[in-house]
């Protein structure tokens, strides 16, 4: 399995907005036969931070991911309400 981790951060008066779009990118995301999970995650310290949690079946199926439609909508919609650049990691199984 590959994890990603994702933390954005949203302008405050985009919140509401931000969470609208990445509930249905996540609802969608979830019918992929490669995503294992999709959770989102907001701060309880700063309410304009936010936790992408994704987990995928193998790389291909990341890739696969960033290549749909519902992806390229969220992030095209989502991105200019970002008050700073994503800070993303991806973690692969210790054997």
């Amino acid at each position: 399995m590959i994890v990603k981790s994702v933390t954005i951060y949203v302008k405050q008066e985009n919140i509401e907005k931000f969470i609208k779009a990445t509930k249905e990118n996540q609802n969608n995301s979830l019918k992929e036969n490669g995503i294992v999970c999709f959770d989102l995650f907001q701060s309880k310290d700063d309410s304009a931070r936010f936790l992408l949690y994704e987990g995928y079946k193998s790389e291909d199926d990341v890739n696969k991911h960033m290549e749909t439609e519902h992806f390229k909508k969220w992030i095209n919609i989502v991105e200019p309400w970002f008050s700073a650049p994503r800070d993303k990691a991806t973690y692969i199984p210790v054997p």
